[in-house]
């Protein structure tokens, strides 16, 4: 396998949020962080496992003309929360997460709904088309032992001659831009991640990042942290 063809196999789609810098609509189809701003009439802030109302941390509107990630092809806006208290079991966040899911946007209704220590900026879209995996990031075994193979024979660097550039933001598809070492249930997949940000005051754990995963066949979401 050449590098070229490798690239081609490794490289995936992703829509990357650029946080604020522009005056904000208000409108609908409008994504957000530190904030939801579009619900259906008669919902409330989930609570977490320990009765806790949760952070509206995010609105993401994914219906782009450009792309959207297969499994999430029928949906058209999630809401994010999470547990201001999430920390307490890093390594199973199950009940301090809440993913909501809307596959119509008729009937919503704007809120404001707004995480009490952080500052809401709207998100500015933007495709990218190549975004790869981190080393220990969930690659592939089989593209993993082709890359160590044009190290080794052409004496390639991974994170000079494909990953050369790092989406480590908030982000729709592509790849998990882990800190530490991760993988994740391969029944899920890969669908949203939502990064420490300094515009908006979020600071996860440590400089760190929540990662998103969905399986289509169970309607089940997951979700992951890792940090500094």
């Amino acid at each position: 396998m050449t590098l070229e063809e490798l690239k081609g196999l490794l490289k995936r789609k992703a829509i990357i949020f650029h946080t604020g810098g522009f005056r904000p609509t208000n409108e609908l189809g409008e994504s957000w962080i530190g904030a939801v701003k579009w619900i259906l009439p008669g919902e409330s802030i989930p609570e977490d496992i320990d009765g806790t109302p949760m952070m509206p941390l995010a609105s993401i509107f994914i219906e782009s003309p450009d792309y959207v990630p297969e499994e999430i092809s029928d949906m058209k806006l999630i809401n994010v929360f999470v547990s201001p208290d999430f920390q307490r079991n890093l390594l199973n966040l199950d009940g301090y997460y809440f993913v909501r899911t809307y596959k119509s946007l008729d009937g919503l209704v704007p809120c404001d709904w707004k995480c009490e220590n952080l500052k809401s900026f709207p998100l500015k879209p933007e495709l990218v088309d190549d975004d790869t995996p981190q080393w220990d990031g969930g690659m592939d075994p089989e593209l993993e032992d082709a890359v160590i193979e044009l190290e080794n024979s052409e004496g390639i660097d991974y994170y000079e001659d494909i990953h050369t550039t790092d989406y480590s933001m908030h982000k729709i598809g592509g790849y998990p831009a882990y800190i530490q070492s991760g993988d994740w249930d391969k029944s899920f997949e890969f669908i949203l991640q939502i990064s420490s940000d300094d515009k908006v005051g979020l600071n996860i754990v440590d400089s760190g990042s929540f990662y998103f995963f969905y399986c289509k066949d169970a309607d089940d979401w997951d979700m992951q942290c890792d940090f500094f």
